[in-house]
């Protein structure tokens, strides 16, 4: 392993344990030393990626709460029907959900919401970052409700954004559900909110 990499790997773990510790025990709590114990790396090695416990709580709701997965990371080859666009959406957040626990997370959901509600609290900017990407996901599905309206996949009488309210909201909804009944995203639950509306708005 070249020392670049040793470096980024050496990052990578301490946003990983920030995500866990900042998760579970929230900001106020986790101190730099609770953070080096946990990784048995010494203060200099946050100190060089990250100059203070802020700047490591900033870097980590930026990779694990805003650059998770969302409607807009699907790529855009799913996104010429709307069934194949929200499959994708549930199964790619599967896979980061499991990445994460794999990492150490036992509970995902809780995670997002604890990093949300200190983000609000110690970050100016936050929630400016947060109406953008509420206005960028709804744009991308609105965007494929439209082609799906278009290519006669879904009804012609469909209005685009009371679609986009449905979807975002079992999202909404199954993360709250999840931080309270389970350590893991109910993306089953999900997926079966989804087809459910597929299935009233489906022309086939």
């Amino acid at each position: 392993m070249t020392h670049k990499e040793i470096i980024e790997q050496s990052k990578k773990l301490l946003l990983l344990t920030g995500a866990k510790l900042f998760g579970s025990k929230g900001y106020d709590a986790t101190s730099i030393s609770v953070i080096e114990k946990d990784l048995n790396q010494t203060r200099g090695a946050i100190a060089y990626h990250f100059k203070s416990k802020l700047g490591l709580f900033e870097e980590t709701v930026n990779k694990y709460y805003l650059n998770r997965v969302m409607f807009s990371s699907v790529p855009e080859e799913y996104r010429g029907r709307l069934k194949d666009f929200y499959v994708k959406y549930v199964s790619m957040l599967e896979e980061e959900c499991l990445e994460m626990m794999n990492g150490g997370i036992r509970n995902v959901a809780g995670t997002f919401l604890s990093l949300e509600a200190d983000a609000l609290r110690n970050l100016p900017d936050f929630r400016n970052k947060c109406t953008e990407l509420k206005h960028r996901q709804a744009s991308v599905l609105e965007l494929v409700v439209g082609r799906a309206i278009q290519n006669g996949e879904i009804k012609s009488d469909i209005i685009p954004s009371v679609i986009v309210d449905l979807f975002m909201n079992v999202v909404i909804g199954q993360n709250y559900r999840s931080n309270i009944e389970g350590s893991r995203y109910y993306t089953d639950g999900m997926l079966r909110q989804f087809n459910s509306i597929y299935r009233l708005i489906s022309n086939q």
